[in-house]
């Protein structure tokens, strides 16, 4: 991941923020606003010290008890209005940042996102966004203002006294230089620390999917040392995160101290030779205290900004990636599918798919047949469009792919993966992912992928909500991913090893429901199974990254050695289903 300049950051925080202009304008009226309090409060002190305890001029006690309560009264209601403000920004500020990560990510281009661990999106949208109100607050608003009042402790302090005033600025040297050295082990313990986070997280959530795997093979070891490992690293980084934040925070303490020794004991001698009253010195003190404070809130922050950064860039790096383009030619139909000489590749790997040329046209059964790992699923998303082909060239319609709006060209198609994916919601909801359809299509649908009587057994029929791991056997969670693609007005479908839980005899039933389409329906099947493409008059072979064989089941019988091996035909090329 790049480094980002700090201009950079703080462009990407306000886009957030600008919107929010009056909320921040009232915050800093406060800050201000209390940071006069404070600076107004020691004074006090030194009229109720020198002029009516010492000086006996007791009738000014009750206008400095007034003074009091007057301060203490506009500190109250500043404090509620500015907690009142920064929680309604951070609410809402904080939405906004996850809301535009998680567009982002969601329109992203699958390449990029197939480098993605899902464990470390979660991270970057779940904390890491919060970082940006925190740099808002902490490191822009506290950091600024609490230099203007440091700044306007000194001069008051001067005004006291030079030489106390002076060490108080030289007194802040050392804790700078410290603070800014440790700064850049901060950031590169965080930046280690936010990776790890998101390798724990997507591992913790694969554990937690296959527990079912997991206790099948008594592979509680395995488990456990997949989560300890990451656990070990997260704790030595927090360790040694923690260190730094002890040997600055001990660092200044032991600056703060030795200052404060030096300018007591100067002052205990000013006030020896008359040259400083009581009052004062104890206004000095509460001076000297808040100063202290405030300095080490500054070092603190600017500290954790070495961290939050790190956020702030792991963030960006999602939110300045290119977003699949929604725009182009609008199809309302798939007539012809055309490779011509494609090849791809994942990144800088090798190559998957080789010099592919071939031609599906509208109303073809086409199976794709070949080895694990042989491109037969790469090749399903680069005709929907999920990647860009290395060489060579894919049009649909005669039209180059890159051409057609994304939506339309998947609006027009129809899929079934072997990766079946369902929601922790109503039978309802998983068919239709809100778009209307009637009861009746519903039902049909399930009908015709042999899931009706099942659905109608739950409770609530498809109103019922399921768990996609409890409720459902792989074999009904295939079909109502079936079922879903028949309610959709497709024609072109693509079935990735779409039957593989499901047994022959509904296999083969569902197979004829699919025949029932139209002839206009084109039908692209890949599988390794009989039944799955018997109803298939071209069958295509992938082999060794490009096509081997392109024919009728009697042809390649005959002629190609892999699919009689593959599908369990014989070498004289009799058909076995």
């Amino acid at each position: 991941m790049p480094q980002q300049s700090n201009t950079k950051r703080i462009k990407s925080i306000w886009r957030f923020g600008k919107k929010y202009t009056l909320f921040f304008v009232v915050a800093e009226i406060c800050i201000l606003a209390l940071y006069a309090v404070s600076l107004l409060l020691p004074l006090n002190l030194t009229r109720l010290v020198d002029q009516v305890l010492l000086g006996r001029n007791h009738d000014l006690l009750s206008t400095v008890i007034r003074d009091y309560a007057i301060l203490f009264g506009i500190a109250t209601v500043i404090n509620l209005i500015y907690a009142f403000t920064w929680q309604t920004l951070n609410n809402r500020y904080v939405v906004d940042v996850r809301t535009e990560i998680f567009r982002k990510t969601i329109l992203a281009k699958p390449e990029f996102l197939c480098n993605m661990n899902s464990g470390d999106i979660m991270s970057r949208i779940d904390w890491e966004s919060e970082q940006f109100i925190h740099v808002v607050q902490r490191n822009l608003f506290h950091f600024v203002n609490s230099i203007l009042l440091c700044t306007g402790i000194i001069v008051i302090v001067a005004q006291i006294n030079l030489i106390i005033a002076g060490l108080l600025t030289v007194a802040a040297i050392l804790p700078i230089i410290v603070t800014r050295l440790c700064g850049k082990f901060t950031q590169r313990y965080t930046k280690e620390s936010r990776e790890v986070t998101g390798s724990f997280t997507g591992r913790l959530l694969e554990i937690l999917k296959g527990f079912r795997e997991i206790r099948l093979c008594c592979a509680k070891i395995w488990a456990d040392s997949q989560v300890l490992v990451l656990l070990k690293k997260l704790i030595a980084l927090g360790n040694r995160t923690r260190r730094v934040e002890f040997f600055v925070d001990k660092g200044i303490h032991l600056v703060n101290l030795s200052t404060s020794l030096i300018i007591y004991a100067f002052s205990a001698f000013l006030i020896i030779q008359g040259n400083l009253t009581i009052g004062l010195f104890l206004a000095a003190i509460e001076y000297i205290a808040l100063l202290h404070r405030k300095f080490n809130w500054m070092m603190r922050i600017y500290l954790d900004w070495h961290g939050r950064k790190v956020s702030i860039d792991r963030v960006n790096e999602i939110l300045d990636t290119e977003s699949e383009s929604d725009t182009g030619i609008e199809i309302n139909a798939i007539n012809t599918v055309e490779f011509q000489n494609v090849s791809f590749a994942y990144g800088d790997n090798e190559l998957v798919l080789e010099n592919i040329s071939l031609v599906l046209k509208k109303g073809e059964r086409v199976a794709i047949i070949g080895n694990s790992g042989v491109g037969k699923t790469t090749l399903v998303n680069l005709i929907m469009g999920f990647y860009t082909p290395t060489n060579g060239k894919i049009l649909i319609n005669g039209t180059p792919i890159d051409k057609i709006k994304p939506s339309s060209l998947r609006r027009a198609m129809g899929v079934v993966s072997q990766d079946v994916l369902l929601f922790d919601e109503t039978v309802r909801y998983n068919l239709t992912f809100g778009i209307d359809y009637s009861d009746e299509e519903l039902w049909t649908a399930l009908k015709k992928s042999e899931l009706k009587n099942s659905i109608e057994e739950l409770p609530e029929g498809i109103n019922t909500k399921i768990s996609a791991a409890r409720d459902l056997s792989g074999g009904q969670k295939q079909r109502l991913m079936l079922a879903r693609l028949m309610l959709k007005n497709a024609d072109f479908f693509i079935l990735d090893e779409a039957t593989a839980s499901l047994d022959v005899e509904t296999e083969s039933q569902i197979v004829s429901h699919l025949r029932e389409f139209s002839d206009n329906t084109t039908m692209l099947v890949i599988s390794h199974r009989p039944a799955a493409i018997k109803n298939c008059n071209r069958i295509i072979v992938l082999n060794d990254k490009t096509i081997e064989a392109d024919g009728n089941r009697e042809e390649l019988a005959e002629h190609s050695n892999n699919y009689r091996e593959m599908l369990g035909q014989t070498v004289s090329g009799g058909v076995s289903y």
